[in-house]
């Protein structure tokens, strides 16, 4: 899935733990089948795997509040999932690279929390200097609306990762 998904044209990946044993092994395989493509590779929350692995690391949420400093050297990227200005304040002390922000569109994971809308997106893009990725409900064919709303993109994993279900 991951070959299909670079195959396709996705240019950066977010490795989430599957919680099993072997995770740390098949990062360090995604890893390498990434890096091969020119892929930029991030875990997803692990601080500690991503140094050992020297890629980049995708902070939680819930992770933001309880950091005081960027988690990572300079040259590795840091992101960091949003929800509200409070966190992409809190993301841009941290010196994050970028952030997702959203939920944009109603989701499946989400389905109890109101959407921003694009409007809303707009609205807490003009507040950080950080480049953001919308998320949430998102697809293809949504590219241009995130551009027009001050997006470098979209992040998803329904639209990119066929067959995923959330848990």
């Amino acid at each position: 899935a991951l070959d299909r998904a670079i195959a396709s044209g996705v240019r950066r990946v977010q490795l989430r733990s599957d919680a099993t044993e072997s995770w740390a092994s098949v990062v360090e395989e995604a890893v390498c089948r990434c890096r091969a493509a020119g892929v930029d590779v991030l875990v997803n929350a692990d601080v500690e795997l991503a140094r050992a692995l020297g890629v980049g690391v995708h902070l939680k949420s819930s992770q933001l509040a309880g950091l005081e400093a960027r988690p990572l050297p300079d040259a590795l990227p840091v992101a960091a999932s949003c929800h509200d200005a409070g966190d992409l304040a809190h993301a841009e002390r941290l010196r994050c690279d970028f952030a997702v922000l959203g939920h944009v569109a109603p989701t499946p994971s989400h389905p109890h929390a109101p959407p921003l809308g694009w409007d809303g997106f707009a609205a807490l893009r003009e507040e950080t200097s950080l480049p953001l990725y919308a998320i949430g409900g998102l697809g293809p064919a949504d590219f241009d609306a995130a551009r027009e709303h001050g997006a470098q993109g979209i992040a998803a994993i329904r639209a990119f990762w066929p067959g995923f279900e959330a848990t």
